[in-house]
């Protein structure tokens, strides 16, 4: 199995990371891609349409490397703390990039998957707001969509809410909870 793990903090060690490294530890006969993307340089897409001519993006940034991983992996894990209501603008950039995975169909202004079918995700976002899984719900549709647009049914989306840079996220027993629940999803 082959998982890829992409950390949308621009913290490497913060409570997202080391949520996303739990989730991603002990897996059998796993092959673990793992990116940190304040390392790398992703630009914005430029709505070029490019993709949709050429089967690839036209923008050459490290891009190109997650685009290989996602195309071979089984399982992707993106996370990402919520910053003023939304993910990072480091996540953001690259799922939006992920639009040079869609081809044109048939049916005019309508697109379908270029990944093989049969990829699991899973979205992990933290949030200081205690109810954020309550109030944040509008983040879930989005990466459900998002993620179906990509043709992946299987699809789980977990807000931690409550955290914060000076605690550690995993003495918090929810944290362990999703942590259990998304090792079970990718393993089945």
């Amino acid at each position: 199995m082959k998982i890829v793990a992409i950390n949308g903090s621009p913290r490497k060690d913060g409570n997202t990371a080391k949520l996303l490294k739990m989730a991603t530890e002990d897996h059998k006969d796993t092959d673990l891609v793992y990116y940190d993307l304040v390392d790398m340089r992703i630009k914005d897409c430029i709505a070029c349409m490019h993709c949709k001519k050429h089967n690839e993006c036209s923008i050459k940034d490290d891009m190109t490397q997650i685009y290989r991983d996602l195309n071979k992996c089984d399982a992707m894990l993106l996370a990402s703390p919520i910053y003023m209501g939304a993910e990072t603008a480091l996540l953001k950039a690259m799922v939006d990039r992920m639009y040079a995975l869609l081809a044109p169909a048939q049916a005019p202004k309508r697109y379908e998957p270029r990944l093989a079918p049969g990829k699991k995700a899973v979205a992990i976002f933290t949030a200081g707001n205690p109810q954020a899984n309550d109030v944040l719900t509008y983040m879930k549709d989005r990466y459900y969509m998002a993620m179906a647009l990509q043709g992946i049914s299987k699809v789980q989306v977990h807000i931690v809410g409550g955290t914060s840079p000076a605690s550690d996220i995993m003495e918090r027993a929810e944290s362990q909870k999703v942590v259990t629940e998304i090792k079970k999803f990718i393993e089945h």
